[in-house]
């Protein structure tokens, strides 16, 4: 009987730390935490339940209004100092699109130029090659017409 009185001890010796939130109690409770009273109980349905009848339609939408559109906003007034540094790098930016826009204006210029020579040329060249084959025509018609023989024409 002793040694199951050393076993029982010896295992609830070990349990007990394990479990002792169960076994210790709380005499006074945090503020914070104290009884209140107990919770409401959820209210019971409605004797008809919880949906008798459906949503009445939501009322019809209000004729849209027109559209008017506010002005603009003033823009906003210029800082009180504008270090000359900043002012600088805006002339310089302002300098440079505009030196990029005379850029793309002779660009396109120049392409227009070139387009124009381009189909000028190819005209010239087609007006050439129709002369060269109407030459070409013309002599293969006189070399018909001649009789030089050399040897192979038909007997």
């Amino acid at each position: 009987m002793n040694r199951t009185f050393a076993r029982m001890w010896s295992v609830a010796a070990i349990a007990a730390p394990l479990v002792a939130g169960c076994m210790v109690r709380v005499h006074n409770p945090p503020p914070g935490h104290a009884a209140g009273p107990p919770p409401a109980q959820p209210a019971p349905p409605p004797s008809s339940g919880w949906r008798s009848s459906p949503p009445p339609p939501p009322p019809p939408a209000p004729p849209p209004a027109r559209a008017v559109e506010a002005p603009p906003p003033p823009p906003a007034p210029p800082p009180a100092h504008v270090p000359p540094g900043q002012l600088r790098r805006d002339q310089v930016h302002q300098r440079n699109e505009e030196r990029k826009a005379e850029h793309e204006a002779d660009k396109a210029e120049r392409k227009a130029d070139k387009a124009a020579d381009k189909a000028e040329r190819r005209e010239d060249k087609a007006e050439r090659k129709e002369e060269k084959l109407a030459e070409k025509a013309e002599r293969k018609l006189d070399k018909k017409g001649d009789d030089h023989g050399r040897g192979h024409g038909k007997k």
